[in-house]
């Protein structure tokens, strides 16, 4: 064993368990005192049963939280001092790479000038490291949209035109999106993958500097059995107020929450699905993911795979990495508390899938710790309600079952039952310090990296930040309770999750929206108040950031999803990071080619398009023969049906109106599409 990790870390095992024994151990002791003070606080006369699930409910609950909070103790220290991640052997900058990287970005009816603006932001990056001739860049699309699809193959036209020459940029569609994004990826792999040495893996919405990107190619290269070694990415170009709460949050308390993770971790961590460096040879000896029996919800296509690839590249020998060091890794977040609720549905189903992988023979056990935090991670909110609930229901049985002074039997002392206010109120604060003292050490390694001028005046503008950060956090957390409650609910009573394109532009939630969305949240809200107020008012202090977080679901939604308060904030100086004040230039490179563009083509193309523009119908009918035939799914009379629609369009005048399946038959049938450009031409 000892050699074994050895031969991973470079590194003395002793020092990894160490590290562990540690936060997990500090975990249990918090978890165990607090847990034998409650079961003391409790009221003696409550029943064994209910005495029990308040106990069970609070060990789950607070062991979350303890595990978080030494967690951020520690990254705290790390950040502080400026130690690296130890065992893995950095190179210095201007090391010159020998192995070729692909770039992928694997996309799902994305926007694709946003897309497309970001690649060549990121190509031109690396043209300035002097080692762009080592990658290639794969567009790998999934899009099922046919006016996506067309756009798509304009736009990557457009784009080789301001390529540098020295990176090729290659556009591939599957006919079929199989296994969604990990089916995308094993499918790049399959067929070039071994003409690379790693892979960086993209989202639709991923930026990377051209510097962080070489620098993950040199530590792959000199790091051999390295399989994984993860960005942590940080949210960038929020608009909404509730992106740039969760952007600034990011911003300030990500790191804490990264180097926490990475101390214990060591090369034992996960991987996120985007924004990491993968070994390809470890991917495809490691990462055939296996489709779970049963239907979904449980069973069917693994939808987080990003932590069992990790999980299965760990098992087969290779070492993980998450990296603080790694700076100069961006992403986006969604606008609204909806999307970012929408988004959270899916994590969620993949999450509770873990629970059977789980139990897989072999795996690390660091790797079975990380699936019993992401399923935690969801499991966390109703178990929270129940034990909120559960409270709820003994102080109301108190109100209509006073407890029995004398008991029938004769006796000269009274039963008086025994209930520790003071040691409730004692733990609720403590569970309140531990979930927010973090946020103050991510503030005070924040302030002591500012440079500049005005360090005063940031430093308040920061400070005042996190108080409102706090409330608004506050307000929105039963919200999430709420949201990640029903869709366990829903997992477990077997309805699965559509898998839809994310909402990454600003669209402001209306009251139709947030009605619809929120209004059992605003009903509990209001009738739990009411129940507190008519019965049990001492809980009315306690309850009432809950209840308020509720009956407010409404309006906060709709309010945080504006941009123009969003606008607002930012002018009075809520929630500025320092990259929108020295904006990057990675940024800066994406926003100039969305603008480019935008400026040299449509907003989008459709089939219309591919019948009357020359370049367009040659451009389509040659990725169409270089990306394969098309699906089975498409049937005669499908494409019968567009015939003729296409026909009186061309021959009437009649508007087309097709449907999607519609027009992705014609576009898979390129003896059409040859005729009615001809067609179009004489008419």
């Amino acid at each position: 064993m000892k050699q074994h990790y050895d031969n991973i870390y470079n590194l003395n095992p002793r020092r990894i368990l160490f590290r562990r024994l540690v936060v997990f151990g500090l975990m249990i002791l918090s978890t165990l005192i607090a847990s034998i003070k409650w079961t003391l606080s409790l009221p003696t006369d409550a029943s064994v049963w209910l005495r029990g699930v308040m106990i069970s409910l609070f060990i789950l609950t607070f062991a979350w939280i303890s595990l978080f909070f030494w967690s951020s103790i520690f990254g705290f220290f790390e950040l502080l001092f400026h130690r690296r991640v130890p065992g893995i052997e950095w190179v210095p900058p201007h090391t010159p790479l020998t192995k070729r990287v692909a770039l992928l970005m694997p996309i799902y009816n994305e926007a694709p000038h946003s897309v497309f603006a970001n690649l060549l932001a990121m190509a031109h990056d690396l043209e300035k490291t002097g080692q762009s001739s080592f990658f290639d860049i794969y567009v790998l699309s999934d899009t099922t949209k046919a006016n996506v699809w067309i756009t798509e193959e304009v736009l990557w036209a457009e784009a080789q035109k301001h390529m540098p020459r020295s990176i090729h940029l290659y556009y591939r569609r599957r006919a079929k999106n199989t296994a969604r994004k990990s089916g995308n990826i094993e499918d790049f792999c399959r067929k070039w993958g071994s003409l690379y040495e790693s892979m960086i893996v993209l989202d639709a919405d991923s930026l990377m500097s051209g510097s962080t990107l070489v620098t993950m190619a040199q530590l792959m290269e000199k790091n051999k059995k390295a399989g994984i070694i993860q960005a942590p990415p940080m949210m960038v170009n929020s608009r909404s107020l509730f992106s740039r709460i969760q952007q600034f949050a990011g911003k300030l308390y990500g790191p804490i929450v990264s180097a926490g993770l990475a101390y214990w971790q060591v090369g034992d961590s996960n991987y996120w699905g985007h924004n990491a460096i993968i070994r390809v040879k470890a991917f495809m000896s490691c990462c055939g993911l296996p489709v779970l029996p049963g239907k979904a919800p449980f069973g069917g296509m693994i939808l987080s795979h990003d932590f069992v690839e990790a999980a299965l590249i760990r098992r087969g020998g290779w070492s993980a990495w998450l990296l603080p060091e790694l700076r100069g890794s961006y992403e986006e977040c969604p606008p609204t508390l909806i999307d970012y609720a929408a988004r959270d549905r899916r994590w969620c189903q993949g999450n509770m899938q873990h629970m059977r992988i789980l139990i897989s023979k072999k795996l690390h056990p660091i790797s079975r710790i990380h699936f019993m935090i992401g399923i935690m991670s969801y499991l966390s909110s109703p178990i929270w309600l129940c034990f909120l609930l559960v409270g709820l229901v003994i102080a109301l049985g108190r109100e209509f079952f006073p407890p029995v002074y004398f008991s029938e039997v004769r006796t000269l002392f009274p039963t008086w039952p025994i209930f520790d206010k003071i040691g409730t109120i004692s733990l609720l604060f403590t569970s309140l310090f531990m979930l927010i003292f973090p946020k103050f050490l991510g503030l005070f390694i924040f302030v002591k990296e500012m440079k500049g001028q005005h360090k005063i005046r940031k430093a308040w503008d920061t400070t005042k930040s996190v108080f409102v950060e706090i409330i608004l956090s506050a307000l929105i957390a039963p919200i999430m309770m709420m949201f990640q409650s029903r869709f366990i609910f829903e997992i477990f009573i077997g309805r699965s999750v559509s898998w839809n394109t994310q909402h990454r532009e600003d669209q402001k939630t209306t009251f139709k929206e947030a009605l619809s969305r929120h209004w059992f949240h605003t009903f509990l809200g209001i009738i739990t108040l009411i129940v507190i107020l008519m019965y049990v008012r001492p809980l009315f202090w306690w309850m009432l950031p809950i209840v308020m977080g509720l009956i407010l679901s409404i309006p906060v939604s709709m309010l945080t999803s504006s941009s123009q308060i969003g606008v607002w904030a930012k002018k009075h100086h809520f929630f500025v990071i320092p990259e929108e004040v020295h904006i990057p230039e990675i940024i800066k490179g994406s926003r100039y080619f969305i603008q480019l563009l935008n400026s040299h083509s449509k907003h989008f193309y459709d089939v219309e398009d591919v019948i009357k523009d020359n370049e367009i119908n040659t451009l389509h009918l040659m990725l169409l023969f270089v990306n394969g035939p098309s699906p089975d799914s498409i049937t005669h009379e499908q494409l019968q049906k567009a015939q003729i629609k296409l026909e009186n369009y061309l021959n009437h005048q009649v508007p087309m109106d097709l449907s999607n399946e519609e027009k992705i038959a014609l576009l898979y049938h390129p003896k059409t599409l040859e005729q009615a450009l001809i067609l179009s031409k004489i008419s």
